[in-house]
């Protein structure tokens, strides 16, 4: 059930993605301003910048906003099919982590959607989380140091 990491690893690349473009946003406001004035922002003394270098400045941020922008899209066209393929897994073991893990909902309702009881929907995410902590510490071993045992 690696699939949930792979989800969530997306999704956190999707949330800075967009916080970067927020920043570059903010970063193209500035480059505006010294296109007008001439002046640096942060700079207290008046610090005269050539236009054209001011342009350039301009036209870096814009270029940089468009690839964020680009790779945001794949990113999330990348999450949609992930989800798209998570929803045709078939067994009810798939269908409760995806609905407990990815769509956050709570078990009782899982068990009411899928038309099992609690205590079994309950059982069986038990047995998924049983499963991740095996699996977890077969991915990563503890390290004995020497000397011990």
């Amino acid at each position: 059930m690696d699939f949930v990491r792979t989800y969530n690893d997306i999704t956190k690349e999707i949330e800075i993605l967009e916080l970067r473009l927020i920043d570059l946003e903010d970063e193209l406001k500035e480059a505006r301003k010294l296109c007008f004035s001439g002046r640096l922002p942060s700079d207290p003394l008046p610090v005269h910048v050539p236009l054209d270098k001011a342009l350039e400045y301009y036209d870096a941020v814009v270029q940089r906003i468009g690839e964020t922008s680009n790779r945001l899209e794949a990113k999330k066209l990348i999450r949609k099919k992930i989800e798209a393929n998570i929803r045709g897994f078939q067994g009810i073991e798939y269908q409760v982590a995806y609905m407990r893990d990815i769509e956050r909902k709570p078990l009782y309702k899982i068990a009411d959607e899928l038309g099992y009881s609690y205590d079994w929907i309950k059982k069986i995410s038990s047995r998924i989380r049983s499963a991740k902590r095996v699996k977890s510490k077969i991915d990563f071993p503890s390290v004995k140091q020497e000397g011990t045992f």
